[in-house]
């Protein structure tokens, strides 16, 4: 039948081959749409539609569903989890349950074990993470220290970079939130923006290199490129640069009665005996041009030391003066001035008064003088009789 044992050979190599990749084929029904390329991939058992590209890329893989993992140990721990995608080596490396993660690049999200619903884009984005859900990393190193953290967003190069436990923070800018560690809720829109925060809450920041000048700071609110704000829960708007802060309208401030306690009344003649003592000049800011900037005004010192206490508590600081504070010092001065001419005017008319009866009884006075002229005389011409 054959020809010589070569051909023989070649027949039964064949055969054998053949054999092989009929087994093979059997195999892949069997694991219902999985695709395997490389070696040491998928120990799969009934997970079904995974793809896997490189050496042990879902090299552990058992029941998960719908995963890819694309690269040297991509998803290579990953047992049940599932729609997972893993593009570089060691992407989502220690998955094991976690769920419809998304990591693209190197050592990408390499430490999740459990969390889900995380995205990262970049070499060792969100690399520390591993039961942290619903982060958003995308840069080199964003969200790199994250573990347990959750629901964070993090959009440039070593953006909230050292975050371990914080949450529901959003930066956006190389270096935003870089130095956050458990800090929540903090918002950093710019490069290097809220870079100092480490365990502050509910901080904002907007603006190139905006920042806070501690680390611990809550509900501090800072706009503007290079400006710093120095306090909880206060508002800083620009930086020592800038010069206007203008707006179509004029600044509104709640002044309900209704939200205000502790009334304390005020002396008007006290408020102007310290304002005589005021050193009021005109002058500008160090830094500010002279012939354009310049300003009328007391000092913040002079202003505290006269003002920054009323029995009750603290108004004010040393180094700044509060537009509302100083309308209502000038508004119970004005209404001290005020008093004084209505007490003036009050006076006055009294002294009307009595100049009118001054005047009334001086006309009576010559009038008896004239009478007893005139009885002097008619005495006299019966003398003269």
């Amino acid at each position: 039948m054959f020809r010589d044992s070569n051909n023989t050979a070649s027949f039964f190599s064949v055969l054998i081959a053949a054999l092989i990749f009929s087994f093979c084929l059997t195999g892949v029904v069997a694991a219902q749409g999985n695709t395997s390329l490389g070696t040491d991939v998928q120990n799969n058992t009934t997970g079904s539609y995974n793809t896997a590209s490189g050496v042990s890329a879902l090299a552990s893989n058992t029941t998960g569903d719908f995963n890819t993992a694309s690269g040297v140990s991509a998803l290579a721990s990953n047992t049940t989890g599932g729609g997972n995608t893993a593009n570089g080596a060691g992407a989502l490396f220690s998955n094991t349950t976690g769920r419809s993660n998304t990591a693209n690049g190197v050592q990408a999200l390499a430490s999740n074990t459990t969390g889900r619903s995380n995205t990262a884009n970049g070499a060792g984005a969100l690399t520390s993470n591993t039961t942290g859900d619903f982060n958003t990393a995308n840069g080199l190193n964003a969200l790199a220290s994250n573990t347990t953290g959750r629901s964070n967003t993090a959009n440039g190069l070593n953006a909230l970079a050292s975050n371990t436990t914080g949450r529901s923070n959003t930066a956006n800018g190389l270096n935003a939130l870089g130095s956050n560690t458990t800090g929540t809720n903090n918002t950093a829109i710019g490069l290097q923006a809220l870079r100092n925060n480490t365990t502050g809450d509910t901080n904002t920041a907007i603006g190139y290199q905006a920042n806070v000048s501690t680390g611990n700071l809550i509900n501090a609110t800072v706009i503007g490129a290079n400006a710093i704000v120095d306090a909880s829960n206060k508002v800083r708007l620009g930086s020592i640069l800038v010069t206007v802060i203008e707006g179509q309208v004029a600044f509104t401030a709640v002044s309900d009665k209704t939200k205000k306690e502790n009334f304390q009344p005020v002396d008007g003649e006290v408020v102007l005996g310290k304002i005589r003592d005021f050193e009021l000049t005109s002058w500008n800011f160090i830094g500010h041009d002279p012939k354009q900037f310049r300003h009328y005004g007391p000092m913040a010192q002079d202003f505290f030391a006269a003002f920054g206490h009323d029995g009750i508590g603290q108004i004010g600081t040393q180094t700044t003066i509060n537009s509302g504070d100083m309308a209502g010092i000038l508004m119970i001065a004005v209404q001290a001035l005020e008093k004084r001419t209505a007490e003036l005017k009050q006076k006055e008319a009294q002294l009307a008064v009595l100049e009118s009866k001054v005047e009334e009884l001086k006309a009576k006075y010559a009038y008896i003088e004239t009478v007893a002229a005139q009885l002097e005389a008619s005495r006299f011409l019966q003398t003269s009789w």
